[in-house]
């Protein structure tokens, strides 16, 4: 008789819990003595394989696929022969908004990341089918880490999702702190929390207004407030003299993608900003 695998039924569904953690996925076949498995993770582009032996005929998945997800393919092998390939389903489930908070205020420089995850996911993870969210433009998971491509770990743990997009945050944060003390100017909080939120979308938000001697929003962006990071840059002849309405009737239908040449909006980071701290 050829080795079969007993446990688990085939297409079974192992779920992650919310802290998160992995839960134990054991495997077992109606043979005996030592056992060869060879294993398979994979979820969109992302894989991960190996082998593992066993002195009976019993093995727990569990370990080896922490922080990964997806369709999870085993093979047994032992004196009996060799099983056919079984696949079972690891999914996720989302932790509650208070859980990511809660995460957030155990991390450094996180000020203002939190109204991100806010306004990306609403601090969602997974969707109904419990995989990872994805963005049209390859946007993974809770911050949906696009550039650098999230590790396989990055897209199905939501901690470390986090912790990747708190990185990304850390430059942008870096990077408007050291616009906004150029030529030994002064900035408050907010306008620190302001200026990195908006690099997170692209663009600085602040321009240094000489005859006030301090940094104002950027004066010449008007943004469409019916999206969440469109607008016009209002030195250009063909936006002067337009109401946000008048604007929005011209452009609205064009708005999927990236502008293409000859429309007169763009995305900016000062227009994510005020959508996203208000």
């Amino acid at each position: 008789m050829p080795l079969k695998i007993v446990a688990p039924a085939a297409n079974a569904v192992f779920q992650i819990a919310t802290a998160p953690s992995w839960p134990a996925i054991p495997f077992r076949t109606d043979g005996s003595g030592a056992h060869a498995w060879q294993w398979r993770i994979s979820w969109g582009n992302f894989s991960r394989s190996g082998n593992a032996t066993t002195t009976g005929n019993q093995w727990d998945a569990g370990p080896v696929v922490t922080n990964l997800g997806g369709a999870l393919t085993v093979t047994a092998k032992a004196s009996a022969g060799v099983s056919a390939p079984l696949t079972v389903r690891i999914s996720g489930a989302n932790p509650s908004a208070q859980e990511v908070t809660n995460h957030l205020n155990t991390r450094p420089n996180s000020n203002g990341f939190d109204a991100i995850l806010q306004h990306e996911t609403q601090k969602r993870h997974f969707g109904n089918n419990g995989e990872p969210i994805k963005s049209f433009d390859n946007g993974f998971g809770m911050a949906q880490l696009t550039n650098p491509v999230p590790s396989y770990e990055q897209v199905w743990n939501w901690k470390s999702n986090v912790e990747g997009g708190l990185s990304l945050f850390a430059q942008k944060v870096a990077a408007a702190r050291a616009y906004l003390t150029q030529s030994g100017r002064s900035f408050t909080d907010s306008q620190l929390q302001y200026e990195a939120v908006s690099r997170w979308n692209g663009g600085s938000y602040h321009a240094w207004d000489d005859k006030a001697q301090a940094w104002v929003r950027n004066p010449n962006v008007l943004c469409d407030t019916a999206t969440g990071n469109i607008g016009w840059e209002m030195t250009d002849p063909a936006n002067q003299g337009k109401t946000e309405a008048q604007l929005h009737a011209r452009d609205g239908a064009s708005y999927h993608g990236s502008p293409s040449a000859g429309t007169h909006w763009r995305y900016f980071g000062v227009c994510y900003a005020d959508r996203v701290l208000g």
